[in-house]
């Protein structure tokens, strides 16, 4: 207990010695300043005498100042008082300093009452602002909660922030990938128009199949999607071109049951869609169903694409793809 009380004076005491140094110092250089000055126009006595009782109402007024700052209370005339003798000191001192010394010297003294007020002024409000140690224990806790949240949340917006970066980044390479496909595509046909017309054959060269497709892909990996696509960058879509898809012309098709077509779409309530006319959503959807489920098991999309352009229907791919996606969705849903 001894101990506590020590350690409470000694912390008084540092918090309130320099307001009460300063505010010793300003006072004993006010009661010379002032003295000195009037003492070229009184007896000597009468003049320090005067100064002394100047610097007793300033003092008296300061203490009355501090404690109705620190009991919280309004102390309107110590305050005025307070202040009228801190600008009058001020005063004092540059004249004095002006007179008697130099102009630093009138600079330095002036400051000195100025920074015992202010310095007393900090002390008191902050002895009458101080909390309890539980109360800051509450406070600490609620800033370490907060620093705690708002590090989590830049975490998961870096996270985020890198994942969509990442999907930018591998959609950017599959665009550049299947520009360099198509490329290479068009210089070959450019060759073989060269060649064929350089040297003409009865023979007409086959189209050369796919070496390995998503389907493919997606087999070997062990993670077949209803969609046929490789999950192997789930965070980007196929990029395809946004082309109209060209109706195909010609024959070998798989035969189609048109007729389960016109049922499928009065079911859905829509005219029975016709190849090469422009199709609504509704339509598009019908078709897709249509195709997705002429086979068993259901069509994956790459395929329902294929027999899509064989029917002889056409859109743009983009559209086609939104579509198939929302028919799976819409399965998904079905108990």
């Amino acid at each position: 207990m001894n101990m506590e009380w020590w350690k409470e004076a000694a912390r008084k005491a540092a918090h309130w010695s320099l307001p009460v140094g300063l505010t010793g110092l300003s006072l004993g250089w006010t009661v010379y300043a002032v003295g000195e000055i009037l003492a070229h126009q009184a007896p000597a006595p009468l003049a320090y005498t005067v100064a002394g009782v100047y610097d007793a109402v300033w003092l008296y007024a300061l203490a009355m100042e501090t404690a109705h700052r620190r009991q919280g209370s309004s102390g309107k005339l110590p305050a005025t008082l307070g202040w009228l003798f801190l600008i009058t000191s001020v005063g004092v001192l540059v004249t004095h300093g002006l007179l008697y010394a130099t102009a630093v010297v009138a600079v330095i003294g002036a400051m000195v009452p100025a920074a015992a007020k202010a310095t007393l002024i900090m002390a008191v409000e902050r002895d009458t602002t101080r909390i309890s140690p539980a109360a800051q224990q509450q406070i600490d806790a609620v800033r370490s909660a907060t620093r705690d949240q708002v590090a989590i949340g830049r975490a998961v917006t870096r996270a985020k922030a890198d994942r969509h970066t990442t999907a930018a980044a591998l959609e950017r390479e599959e665009r550049k990938a299947h520009g360099q496909a198509h490329k290479l595509r068009h210089q070959a046909s450019e060759e073989l128009a060269k060649l064929t017309a350089k040297h003409p054959t009865g023979d007409v060269p086959q189209d050369v199949p796919a070496l390995f497709s998503d389907e493919d892909l997606a087999r070997v990996l062990g993670q077949w999607t209803q969609e046929g696509v490789s999950p192997v960058s789930p965070q980007v879509n196929p990029v395809s071109p946004v082309g109209e898809l060209a109706a195909s012309q010609g024959e070998g098709h798989t035969p189609l049951d048109w007729s389960a077509l016109a049922a499928v779409a009065a079911v859905a309530g829509v005219e029975t869609p016709e190849p090469g006319q422009p199709l609504s959503e509704e339509q598009l959807t019908v078709v897709l169903r249509w195709l997705r489920h002429s086979e068993n098991p259901p069509l994956s999309y790459r395929k329902a694409l294929a027999a899509y352009r064989a029917a002889g229907f056409s859109a743009k791919e983009e559209r086609v793809r939104k579509a198939y996606a929302a028919l799976i969705d819409a399965e998904d849903a079905q108990p």
